[in-house]
């Protein structure tokens, strides 16, 4: 009897000894197993963090000097040229202060050159076609009554008139601006015969000199 209690102490204690044996080597792999899955986590995270230092440029080293690169005080690029002066429109004061260009005044001697006709009852024996004739209304006598009747005339209008020898038109073409002043283009031609002469004109709207108090058009040529 002793002899089978023996027996089956040794079996048991051999069969815990084989238990915790299995036991000590499952729990090897599962630190195992758990290391390499922490070893690889990390891999993956490292990568990735290369991967999008490269995608954002913050992985890029400091420069020689300890500037970092693109920033103010370390970046070679050379600095932006500087965006070149706006022209600026200046206004004159008066309109006496407007000038007329030379190649203009040459196509005024033409134009009344054009339009000069001779007559008895002329001062001078000499009467211009090119000088529009008007009715008489409330600009007539009036000092600059011809920029004063253009400007009250609409944009497109043309006012027509017979001379002695050739027929007349003055048209307002376009308004615009002149060196800050309100301005109108004008064109004056003639007509005699077959032949013809034309040469542009422009009246603007200000102060005529210092002492004007009231604005009023004038004309500039």
């Amino acid at each position: 009897m002793r002899q089978v209690f023996r027996t089956i102490v040794a079996a048991a204690t051999l069969f815990g000894i084989a238990h915790v044996a299995q036991a000590q080597s499952l729990l090897k792999r599962l630190v195992d197993r758990t290391a390499q899955q922490a070893e690889e986590e990390v891999q993956s995270v490292v990568r990735d963090t290369i991967a999008s230092g490269l995608r954002g440029g913050g992985g890029s080293e400091p420069s020689p000097d300890g500037a970092e690169e693109g920033s103010e005080t370390g970046s070679n690029d050379p600095a932006p040229a500087p965006e070149p002066a706006r022209a600026t429109s200046v206004r004159a004061a008066y309109i006496d202060d407007l000038r007329v260009p030379p190649e203009i005044e040459a196509q005024k001697v033409g134009y009344n050159k054009f339009g000069e006709v001779s007559c008895n009852d002329c001062e001078g024996g000499i009467d211009f076609d090119g000088r529009p004739k008007f009715p008489y209304d409330q600009f007539s006598g009036q000092y600059g009554e011809r920029a004063k009747r253009a400007g009250s005339w609409r944009v497109g209008h043309v006012h027509r008139w017979q001379g002695r020898a050739a027929k007349g038109m003055l048209t307002v073409t376009r308004e615009e601006q002149v060196e800050g002043f309100r301005c109108r283009r004008l064109e004056y031609r003639l007509e005699k015969g077959s032949a013809s002469a034309s040469r542009p004109g422009l009246i603007c709207f200000g102060l005529a000199n210092r002492s004007s108090e009231i604005e009023n058009w004038h004309e500039i040529y």
